[in-house]
């Protein structure tokens, strides 16, 4: 008879564990000399619960994933080459990193918010209550009450905290972070989304935390973090790259792309091997209050002819310097963190913006606080068109006026703003 997808499930995660905790464990003790004095049957337990630990092992399965060959086979016993490949258990290495890490967070989770260090067993029952004796009366009195509505058992700040993030829990990178994501809400977890997986380092948690109302711009993080498996030629590209010091690249994420894992993959954007990160400074654009551009820092580069002839109304000086302070601080982050805009391309893009939006859907959009869902949508697709701080300003026009031809017809006229 077949088994029911919930019991198909069950069994696989029961293979899962007892291959974590028999033949992975065995390997790793030879890695972690630390395992070898646990309990054989409590040591996945042990390294849940500890995220030191749970690090160091990710860290010595990439550093030593040939040691590990004989268990990354598929059904029918043939070595997978790629972390996103079924692997025999019915699962990938992606799914398995994505369970050990959300495990650890929801024993995490539990722990500093409801105070529950117990260990996640599934399944566990209420105890059974004995039928009370009584008369005829009574039985319907209880009866009756019963079946009540009976209210919705309250969701621990635990449960209401991982329903949001679980989905976004994917990384082995992510486990020194999990201790920062446990002090997010709920909201602003739900509010970033998939934007999560930008922040790559506990500082950037720390930021978010602290003022959740203007996101930072994500950290450089200083080495990309290279794929589980490797091809033979995959293997031989990152030992060269290794050599040369050069960092083996992921997707922006920092996980598995729909690429063939074994493809060394540049980050994303990524300046040209031999020249310096010009991005734009943010102490220097933004305002104090980090709200929005601020004019005169710009002063100079309106004044470049090469800039100057790509702006509308370049005779209109003061109202083009004016403009610029409608972007606001959070959409202007964005655009240099997740492109790398320098502030000319900032400046420039900017009054592109509002020249092919209008002045109202600008502010909406581009403004203080701006509209994150349209600007993020905006990046994807600068993104894919390959904007960078290396992409020259004709080019950068010229993508902004295709990609926004007739929107500003569209819109109903606004005022313009006032020459002084």
């Amino acid at each position: 008879m077949p088994r029911s997808p919930t019991e198909s499930h069950a069994q696989i995660i029961r293979q899962i564990n007892l291959t974590l905790e028999g033949p992975v464990a065995e390997v790793m003790a030879q890695l972690v000399p630390e395992l070898k004095k646990l309990p054989r049957r409590g040591v996945l337990e042990h390294v849940f619960d500890d995220p030191e630990l749970l690090d160091r092992c990710f860290k010595a399965f990439r550093a030593n994933v040939e040691k590990f060959r004989a268990l990354l086979v598929d059904q029918h016993n043939v070595p997978v080459e790629q972390a996103d490949a079924l692997l025999a258990c019915g699962r990938s290495l992606d799914d398995v990193v994505a369970m050990v890490v959300r495990t650890h967070a929801k024993r995490h989770f539990r722990k500093r918010l409801d105070g529950d260090s117990r260990a996640l067993k599934p399944g566990r029952k209420p105890p059974k209550v004995k039928p009370e004796g009584g008369g005829l009366m009574e039985r319907l009195v209880r009866l009756f009450a019963a079946n009540q509505a009976t209210p919705t058992p309250q969701r621990s700040r635990s449960e209401v905290l991982y329903d949001a993030i679980k989905e976004h829990l994917l990384h082995d990178w992510q486990v020194p972070l999990v201790q920062e994501y446990s002090t997010l809400s709920p909201q602003l977890v739900r509010r970033l989304g998939k934007r999560i997986l930008d922040y790559k380092v506990p500082e950037d948690i720390r930021r978010l935390k602290e003022n959740p109302n203007e996101l930072p711009v994500p950290s450089t993080r200083p080495d990309a973090i290279p794929t589980f498996l490797l091809s033979a030629k995959g293997r031989a590209e990152a030992a060269k790259a290794a050599e040369k010091g050069k960092p083996i690249g992921l997707a922006p994420s920092g996980g598995a792309s729909g690429d063939p894992v074994h493809m060394v993959k540049p980050v994303e954007n990524a300046k040209p091997e031999g020249t310096t990160d010009r991005r734009a400074r943010l102490s220097e654009i933004l305002t104090p209050d980090q709200k929005r551009l601020r004019a005169a820092a710009f002063t100079m580069i309106l004044l470049d002819p090469v800039v100057r002839a790509l702006l509308p109304n370049s005779e209109q000086t003061v109202r083009i310097t004016s403009l610029l302070t409608e972007m606001g601080g959070l959409p202007a982050k964005m655009l240099v963190g997740e492109l790398g805009l320098r502030a000319d391309q900032l400046a420039v893009t900017a009054l592109t913006l509002h020249a092919q939006l209008g002045e109202e859907m600008f502010r909406r959009s581009f403004g203080v606080p701006g509209n994150l869902d349209y600007v993020t949508k905006f990046v994807e697709r600068a993104k894919a068109a390959g904007i960078n701080q290396e992409t020259p300003l004709p080019e950068i026009v010229d993508f902004l006026s295709k990609m926004f031809a007739g929107m500003k017809k569209q819109l109903p006229a606004a005022p313009r703003a006032a020459v002084t």
